[in-house]
């Protein structure tokens, strides 16, 4: 055999090899998650930051340009809601008291003191990054996501519901204050298929 071909014949071996070795290094396709923005989800939620915490029910409704967020019995002090639109946010006590402004985690901090991401927790609790800002993430071998970095937050996901990518339950941490959230149930969430034809 001659030099030249046996040069050829050598580099498209390692070419082959190559090609063989990037195939398996391809990129985990993310498993499906409803986009769509209409949902409901009930569940229980604990914030601690050093030696203090609350914990409260949750029930988060989410609807396309609008949501309420309602935590009920955090420290004794009844239930809070809090709802959101274009229009603002407005955070209501159970004694009747009303507080408005334009930005809800901003809003529930000088309120209570809570440092609760509401605006990244929209997309967090389907497991999905918020979109247009920096990320770093892991997903498994099934392509859900396990681990997040967003916003100053680190997210992981324990757990997920047996049919679908939806998290069962969510651990945020951000410097001192750690927070838990456990979803007992998803409703009014359109199947995967249905939800990224109308995305």
């Amino acid at each position: 055999m001659s030099a030249p071909g046996a040069l050829l014949r050598f580099a498209g071996l390692v070419l082959v090899v190559a090609l063989t070795g990037c195939s398996g290094l391809a990129t985990r396709e993310p498993a499906r998650v409803p986009a769509a923005d209409t949902w409901t989800l009930e569940g229980r939620i604990a914030l601690r930051l050093e030696d203090e915490g609350w914990h409260a029910s949750v029930v988060w409704q989410q609807r396309p340009g609008s949501y309420r967020l309602r935590l009920q019995g955090p420290l004794g002090q009844g239930a809070l809601e809090l709802s959101g639109s274009a229009a603002g946010v407005i955070l209501e006590r159970a004694d009747g008291r009303i507080s408005q402004a334009r930005d809800p985690d901003i809003l529930l901090y000088q309120e209570t003191g809570w440092q609760l991401p509401v605006s990244g927790l929209r997309y967090w609790v389907r497991g999905r990054p918020v979109p247009d800002i920096g990320t770093r993430s892991r997903r498994d071998d099934q392509g859900r996501l396990v681990e997040l970095h967003q916003a100053g937050w680190d997210i992981r996901y324990t757990d997920f519901f047996q049919t679908g990518a939806l998290p069962r339950r969510i651990e945020l941490v951000n410097g001192e204050v750690r927070v838990k959230l456990i979803i007992d149930q998803w409703q009014h969430l359109p199947a995967a298929d249905e939800a990224d034809d109308a995305s």
